[in-house]
């Protein structure tokens, strides 16, 4: 187990302070634990758990017989409809996440579209203009 070192944060706090796009992963998974030390060392025979992974469903969560996917053999402290209540929340709390992130972009858009319409006003302006000046200069 690597060594934990002073001042050093989870993971978890870097992705949401470098880009909340990357953090929503991390969103659904929030209620499940990381693994205690003291799991951690009951768990000692399966080489692939390292510290910090996440283990929603115990320690046969990722030790499946067929090799395809993920194995639910392992006990959880929450009932299926814990699980689809838990789900369902969290798949509003996404929605209303992109439901937002669709707002910010159609307001980039219209944004982008007035100054669009802004900046080909002023070039008729300017192309009038320059016409202007063109005929003055003409003999």
């Amino acid at each position: 187990m690597p060594p934990r070192y002073k001042g050093s944060r989870p993971t978890s706090s870097v992705v949401l302070d470098n880009d909340p796009l990357l953090a929503l992963p991390l969103l659904l998974l929030h209620p499940f634990h990381l693994l205690s030390d003291e799991e951690e060392a009951k768990d000692t025979g399966d080489a692939n758990m390292e510290e910090g992974n996440l283990t929603p469903f115990g320690p046969s969560f990722c030790a499946g017989t067929s090799g395809v996917g993920p194995s639910f053999q392992g006990t959880s402290s929450m009932s299926n409809d814990e699980v689809l209540a838990w789900m369902m929340s969290r798949m509003e709390m996404l929605n209303a996440h992109l439901n937002g992130m669709e707002s910010m972009i159609v307001d980039r858009f219209q944004s982008i579209e007035i100054m669009h319409g802004s900046l080909n006003s002023r070039m008729d302006t300017f192309q009038g203009q320059l016409h202007t000046v063109i005929q003055l200069l003409l003999p």
